[in-house]
């Protein structure tokens, strides 16, 4: 026997060329041995006179894309080696590989997809171990071809070569392809005259939509400079003014019609490519539909992150004579999860496209496109608004006060909904599963969370739900907890969005937290929306302020509708006005009432004309903050927003009124807006003042759907710190309910 170690390796290890770099540095140390991927991670056996310098190398140098979460190592007896050779994957009971994210195309990829002399050239499915599908083409661990939609694929001489090729860049690259083994493409109705990209290509230059098969599922595309294209594409997916995305060739082209700061272009060109809400440019050089997002200060733009979309739009490019700018939506109907195969595009969307470009690579994941805010703040420029394709399914540490003693499942809330599997120090967040209202979207929730388990071999012994007693998610959690005969948990909504934060930033409490959003069920009853929660010890919470209510008269239609909040929100100011003449303070315990801070933002939108109605969540408030002037510092007396008595409230009536005030005599919308803002946010910050003071409180956390709008978030933040207080809100989960699942499985932490 020889002497030497053993390594095993857990984390972000398979799919990213682990394997060809513990083989190059073995070589290049004239060390023995061996390394295989198994469903535990990377497993090495090192022997030789420099295997301790081995081992530290490797220890202190990963891979660039490598996230090591555990690094062990023993010192045994070994079976004699000759060599160092990559060996067979393996299967081991248990489970310590996390699934790669999707990884956009690196820029040598894009080199040979653009060389004529390549042999490459032109071709829409290629990848290295740097880049390329991962999360949507895995079925089972470890990662390896058989276990991957490439199965089918049998490689030709040429890959196979390079696939056993150590010094090359596709060494052991699983998803490994080129234009004579691989994938192909195809589209529908078939055209004997073109191939499928030059089709698709012209169809989109003729104002046509398509769409097209990318990574996690279909996108629908048309030309977002033809008015008439967006227009068309809104009527047949039935989707009136919700912002669409875009993609563009490259950073020059978004500089045409947005602006891109240099946090934004980072993001931008990294391996996750996510959608980034850029500001719209006040004078662009190139015309995009104002219907690609009406009323909103902000266009979403991503570049090509697959071979595919870089082919198509060269393409675009060399047939109309300038850069391209398309939509590239999720294909999928209202409410329900993207589309994955064609025979899905034709019952859920029929005769929405004129052409389908699809290929015969099986999606065994369905993701859709992550979406981002890339502001200029230095120590967090990144605010998610979805966290899905190339950052999911990365898990997300949990703070040492929060780890899991039992494993949990957290089913997440009602909208923008992920689940959270989470076991110890680790939480694996769901890419954008959307809502489990319909049947398609319970059944996407199911076959992801099946995924999950496999993975990450975590079996809950809780479900955590929220609070709300009609959510269909919670109906889900009862159903699972019933079936596998485990405790549910309810966690309060707010509660959930404040400890997200907490176990985010390994926050100790005391903690007052501002969950400011649209709905979330409260323990009395009412919507709460607004709310100041002090987060005592372990599980101990109350709430301490909160936006002052709102009788609604019918809940289901003002909600869905920015005028009737601002009338239901006048006719309660007058009546409280004329009660407070007479000294009294009520407000009718009949009608159900709510403390949202969404809601107050439709009412404002509505009374300035920014929007009086709404096709979909959040357009409101949007569009009130697209409206604002940024140069408008001006803010309506904060003393008459505040009551500070033994139950502190910040009261709507006073800026409700000044808003119609201020509209009626004229002043000019985006000032009003503007001031709209201020007020709110100053008001905020004072209430939070005292609280902190009041209770001897240091730190304050931000959490909520309405903290994504960055007027509000940056003066909040900024008016907190001025009083010396430490201030958090999310970075790697989002700020709005897709980061809920995350903050009940934190809740769990103390559960016995």
């Amino acid at each position: 026997m020889a002497s030497g170690y053993k390594i095993s390796i857990q984390g972000q290890v398979q799919g990213l060329g682990f394997r060809p770099h513990v083989y190059r540095l073995a070589k290049a140390l004239d060390v023995r041995g061996f390394v295989a991927n198994s469903n535990l991670g990377v497993v090495i056996e090192a022997q030789g006179k420099n295997a301790r310098r081995f081992t530290e190398e490797l220890r202190l140098h990963p891979p660039p894309l490598a996230v090591v979460t555990s690094f062990r190592v023993s010192r045994a007896k070994l079976t004699p080696c000759l060599d160092f050779v990559i060996r067979p994957s393996r299967a081991e009971k248990g489970a310590g590989v996390d699934v790669l994210p999707d990884l956009a195309i690196c820029p040598a990829c894009r080199r040979e997809i653009a060389d004529p002399a390549n042999r490459r050239h032109g071709y829409a499915f290629t990848n290295c171990t740097q880049c390329g599908p991962r999360y949507t083409i895995i079925e089972h661990l470890p990662y390896d071809r058989p276990h991957t939609t490439m199965a089918r694929f049998r490689m030709c001489p040429d890959c196979r070569r390079e696939y056993t090729e150590p010094g090359d860049r596709r060494y052991h690259a699983q998803p490994i392809a080129c234009p004579v083994c691989g994938p192909r493409l195809t589209v529908s109705p078939a055209s004997a005259r073109l191939p499928p990209v030059e089709a698709a290509a012209q169809a989109l230059l003729g104002g046509r939509i398509v769409a097209i098969k990318s990574l996690g599922g279909f996108q629908l595309a048309c030309d977002a400079t033809n008015d008439s294209a967006v227009g068309l594409l809104r009527r047949r997916k039935r989707r009136p003014a919700k912002p669409f995305a875009l993609m563009c060739e490259n950073v020059t082209a978004a500089r045409k019609f947005c602006r891109v700061s240099p946090a934004a272009q980072e993001v931008m060109l990294s391996a996750a490519a996510p959608i980034v809400l850029l500001p719209k440019s006040p004078r662009p050089a190139l015309h995009v539909a104002d219907a690609v997002a009406p009323r909103n200060s902000r266009l979403g733009v991503m570049l090509p992150y697959t071979p595919l979309h870089a082919v198509l739009f060269e393409r675009m490019r060399l047939a109309g004579g300038r850069p391209a700018v398309l939509v590239m939506t999720s294909a999928n109907r209202k409410e329900n999860p993207i589309v994955a195969e064609e025979g899905g595009l034709g019952r859920e969307l029929p005769n929405v496209p004129d052409l389908v470009l699809s290929h015969n690579r099986p999606i065994a994941n369905r993701c859709d496109d992550s979406v981002v805010l890339a502001e200029a703040e230095r120590e967090s420029p990144l605010v998610f608004v979805r966290r899905s394709r190339g950052y999911a399914p990365q898990p997300l540490p949990l703070g040492r006060m929060f780890h899991v003693k039992r494993p949990v499942l957290a089913v997440g809330g009602e909208f923008k909904n992920t689940f959270a599997l989470a076991g110890e120090d680790r939480a694996f967040l769901s890419p954008h599963v959307g809502t489990v209202e319909t049947a398609e979207g319970e059944a996407f929730w199911l076959e992801t969370f099946a995924r999950y388990a496999e993975w990450t071999g975590i079996e809950p012994a809780l479900v955590a739900a929220d609070l709300h007693p009609d959510y269909a998610s919670t109906r889900l959690a009862e159903r699972l907890a019933r079936d596998l005969g485990l405790p549910l948990v309810r966690v309060q909504h707010h509660y959930a969005h404040v400890l997200s934060v907490m176990a985010e930033h390994d926050l100790r409490s005391p903690v007052l937290g501002l969950a400011f959003d649209g709905t979330g069920y409260g323990p009395d009853g009412a919507v709460w929306g607004g709310e100041f929660l002090l987060v005592h010890d372990r599980a101990n919470w109350q709430r301490v302020g909160h936006l002052g209510y709102l009788g609604l008269a019918d809940a289901g239609a003002e909600l869905a509708n920015p005028s009737r909040v601002a009338r239901t929100y006048l006719a309660q100011a007058k009546d409280r006005l004329a009660l407070r003449s007479r000294g009294q303070r009520a407000v009718s315990r009949r009608l159900p009432l709510t403390s949202s801070v969404g809601r107050l933002f439709d009412a404002a939108a509505a009374i300035t004309g920014a929007c009086r109605t709404a096709s979909f969540d959040g357009e409101a408030p949007a569009a009130l903050e697209a409206l604002a002037d940024p140069r408008e510092r001006k803010c309506w007396p904060v003393d008459e927003v505040l009551d500070l008595s033994v139950s502190p409230a910040l009261l709507p009536e006073p800026i409700i009124l000044r808003v119609a005030r201020e509209t009626a005599a004229g002043v000019a919308p985006a000032a009003i807006a503007a001031r709209f803002h201020n007020t709110l946010s100053r008001a905020a910050v004072r209430l939070a003042e005292e609280l902190c003071s009041r209770y001897g409180v240091a730190t304050v956390c931000l959490s909520g759907g309405s903290f994504q709008n960055s007027w509000l978030r940056r003066q909040v933040i900024a008016g907190l710190r001025s009083f010396g207080r430490n201030v958090y809100w999310n970075r790697t989960v989002p700020l709005n309910d897709g980061g809920v699942a995350y903050g009940q499985a934190a809740a769990t932490a103390w559960v016995p």
